[in-house]
């Protein structure tokens, strides 16, 4: 496996007179502050590694930085940094689901899609899964008059098929993704999965100028049961031919794999730098870290798709 870690870098300011004159004492909230700093900058860290993408997901501006035009896009840096987990599930075992609702019959086609030889200590499989996910099948089960039902309402934790079921709180109930597809004539191109929604349409090139997207009829059309995009008829801004990046959301997924199938590279030690402007009176930090993730065998993954919403 081979690794190749990516830069990241997190600046941020405490200016000098918000210490002296709030309740806390000064250095006391500086060390907060820098607390709580380390620990958002954990959390983005793994957000990176389960949704990055290096094809940069479209965002809007205003959520990308304050003041930011809340209704044109500039392409998410961070995410694009390297591929995460979802993306890099992709090159293992795949199952479809189809739009079949969470249960014990999606839990074992996923299984039977994982080979022989890696089943061979369930115990060390996990079901990787999302909280709002996880929270459905629990609903499903508590509604049974058994002992299992009375367990599920009562937030036991579940295995089916004796693999422990983790939920992982940043994994998404409906997964972010982004992928670039060439457009031709008016001909639906296949989207990775479907069904979808919450679809937008820019320029694959979109980076951090802020861009206007494209607009759904005019300009192209989306089949969001099967998960296709396509040209519009005559007056499209989409050139025949052109690649634009499609950012948006798929139904429900489930990764299955070892437990310790998962890799992160930490490139060097992360480290907070401090330094002050005596012009601004500001106390400057900035959080550096080289990181980089991937899956020791990819084989050893089943990743289940396009699972319903429902109970």
């Amino acid at each position: 496996v081979t690794l190749t870690p990516r830069e990241v870098i997190v600046p941020f300011e405490i200016g000098e007179n918000f210490l002296e004159v709030a309740i806390e004492p000064g250095t006391d909230l500086e060390d907060h502050i820098v607390r709580m700093m380390s620990t958002q900058f954990g959390t983005d860290l793994e957000e990176l590694a389960i949704n990055g993408d290096t094809v940069g997901h479209a965002i809007l501006e205003s959520d990308w930085k304050s003041g930011g035009d809340a209704t044109k896009y500039v392409k998410d840096k961070y995410l694009a940094l390297h591929d995460g987990w979802y993306r890099l599930g992709d090159g293992g075992n795949v199952y479809d689901a189809g739009g079949a609702n969470i249960g014990l019959s999606v839990f074992n086609a996923m299984l039977r899609q994982m080979p022989t030889k890696f089943r061979r200590n369930k115990a060390a499989l996990r079901w990787f899964i999302s909280p709002d996910l996880s929270q459905i099948y629990l609903e499903k089960l508590s509604s049974r008059a058994t002992a299992l039902g009375d367990q599920a309402a009562g937030g036991a934790g579940h295995a089916p098929f004796g693999i422990p079921m983790v939920e992982v709180p940043l994994l998404e109930f409906l997964p972010p993704i982004v992928q670039h597809v060439v457009l031709n004539t008016t001909v639906a191109a296949a989207l990775r999965y479907g069904p979808v929604q919450s679809v937008v349409v820019t320029t694959s090139t979109l980076d951090t100028t802020p861009e206007a997207a494209f607009t759904e009829t005019t300009d192209y059309v989306v089949d969001y049961t099967n998960g296709t995009v396509a040209r519009s008829g005559g007056g499209s801004a989409i050139g025949d031919g052109d690649t634009v990046k499609v950012t948006y959301k798929a139904d429900p997924q489930i990764v299955l794999t070892h437990k310790d199938n998962f890799i992160v590279g930490i490139g060097r030690d992360i480290t907070i730098a401090k330094d002050s402007d005596i012009y601004k009176l500001v106390r400057q930090y900035a959080i550096h870290a080289k990181v980089a993730v991937e899956f020791e065998e990819d084989t050893a993954i089943v990743k289940g798709l396009n699972i319903g919403q429902g109970v």
